[in-house]
């Protein structure tokens, strides 16, 4: 299965489709390490197709590519239990104002910034740091899709809890650089 596959044979709605599925390998802890950057910039390329009006395929040597789906994997499991749970919750809701453009363009810009998140060089002893925004995008994905406004809504919530903890995380990693750039300096010095 291929993006490029999804995106044709889905239908209009399917592009968020896309998203949802790219963002189900880090909904568990376990997560293949640098398939987040991946999966991050290719929903980065489809955001900016959504908003240039050009949402087809994406190029071939980003959207041809095979995903491989081994069933018996952790990763697999944990994303079926967790699309079944959400099936069962997401339906047409309070869905008036999602088809107003401006915020057609909103929820395209807060997915483009999610995946921006996804892509995010932070360590990997962070934890939720691909959870998080995964989390976030599958909502907002869905409640796009599905019209459900308040799918859509708890997407915009974990959005900004999202943000707030790579806020935090980003303020912790600038106060180690600047309490230790001395050190630092005089390091980089050393190996010139």
């Amino acid at each position: 299965m291929s993006v490029n596959w999804m995106i044709s044979n889905t239908g209009g709605r399917g592009i968020y489709l896309v998203f949802i599925w790219l963002g189900l390998p880090f909904v568990v802890p376990v997560s293949v390490p640098g398939t987040s950057v991946v999966a991050g910039l290719i929903m980065m390329v489809m955001c900016w197709s959504l908003l240039s009006g050009r949402a087809g395929q994406l190029p071939a040597f980003m959207g041809d590519r095979s995903f491989p789906i081994n069933r018996e994997s952790k990763i697999y499991r944990g994303s079926m239990g967790f699309l079944k749970w959400m099936e069962k919750w997401i339906k047409p809701r309070k869905s008036e104002w999602i088809k107003w453009q401006a915020v057609s363009s909103f929820n395209i810009l807060l997915l483009g910034f999610l995946a921006f998140l996804l892509v995010c060089p932070v360590p990997g002893v962070i934890p939720f740091t691909n959870a998080l925004p995964s989390y976030a995008i599958i909502a907002v994905a869905a409640g796009v899709m599905e019209k459900d406004g308040v799918c859509l809504f708890y997407g915009y919530i974990l959005a900004i809890g999202t943000s707030v903890y790579f806020g935090f995380i980003a303020g912790g990693i600038i106060t180690l650089l600047v309490r230790y750039s001395k050190d630092i300096l005089l390091w980089l010095q050393q190996l010139i």
